[in-house]
């Protein structure tokens, strides 16, 4: 199936929470246009992270 998912569909309450100028912002916001790129729906889409300040980034999806 097809879909046409929005970079803001990957958007998620909660706050983020790292430094300011880190350069994780810059991959957050990769990784949503990536994700809104794949033709699967949200529910069908899995990420994972590692350790560190990366590891709170599924939370941001």
């Amino acid at each position: 199936m097809i879909t046409h998912n929005q970079p803001t569909d990957f958007a998620s309450e909660q706050e983020v929470r790292w430094c300011p100028g880190c350069g994780d912002y810059a991959i957050l916001a990769q990784v949503k246009k990536m994700l809104s790129d794949m033709p699967l729906l949200r529910e069908e889409q899995v990420f994972l992270s590692g350790i560190g300040c990366a590891s709170r980034m599924p939370n941001y999806l």
